[in-house]
């Protein structure tokens, strides 16, 4: 594998839409599958599964800018490298200005670049969760993310994202494991997707500086807080 708010936006996914959810008992998903570790006791990746929406969220600064539609899918009539936010405004995503990347460099610039982009991060849940997490590190937190692609071939599973996709976490090392993606739902085109990633932590955390990188794409932060 490559090193490599509240605001809610609307997916936007397209016509026709497919849908994958990891099944915990198959391979890669199955409890005490170490995805990391950040806490003394190590964080933990596992399929997620749907739950209600809470928490905070991370999004770009929204900022007076190009008028677009909110309907059309992402990044509507924005330029790459822009979204459409809820101001029906085209918004530059957000540069990396967590500790995650400083150590991980991502050669992305949307001049030159044409990977995906991660335009949102939304907490689902950060709580204890023992049937999930194993006892050391009890803390589950979900979260689910989009993205887009202006040439389409987004993955449509855990395996193919796994492929092209990493979690950095705040030492600035990385994982891509299928066992931390979840409720994939892609576009027909595939050119817009969102996902669930799940994480493990210490029952003592109730912050944490989380990283996103595609491939050829764009790095992402998030910080979570119970």
């Amino acid at each position: 594998m490559r090193p490599f708010f509240s605001v809610l936006l609307p997916l936007s996914l397209g016509l026709a839409l497919t849908a994958t959810a990891c099944d915990p008992d198959k391979p890669g998903g199955g409890a005490g599958n170490d995805a990391g570790s950040e806490d003394a006791g190590g964080d933990e990746g596992k399929d997620a599964g749907a739950g209600t929406d809470a928490g905070t969220t991370d999004a770009g600064t929204e900022e007076p800018g190009d008028a677009c539609t909110l309907a059309n899918p992402q990044p509507s009539e924005c330029v790459y490298g822009s979204f459409c936010g809820l101001s029906a405004t085209c918004q530059t995503v957000p540069a990396p200005a967590c500790s995650n990347f400083s150590g991980f460099p991502v050669p992305w610039d949307p001049s030159t670049s044409s990977g995906p982009v991660i335009y949102a991060a939304e907490l689902i849940s950060f709580a204890t969760d023992d049937t999930y997490c194993p006892p050391t590190i009890p803390t589950r937190l979900r979260t689910r993310l989009r993205a887009y692609s202006l040439s389409g071939g987004l993955p449509q599973t855990a395996s193919e994202l796994a492929a092209v996709f990493s979690y950095v976490r705040d030492n600035g090392s990385s994982v891509g494991d299928a066992s931390l993606f979840s409720d994939i739902v892609t576009s027909g085109d595939r050119k817009n997707m969102e996902f669930q990633v799940s994480l493990c932590f210490s029952a003592s955390r109730t912050t944490a500086s989380l990283g996103f990188y595609f491939e050829g794409g764009n790095a992402y932060c998030q910080v979570a807080n119970k």
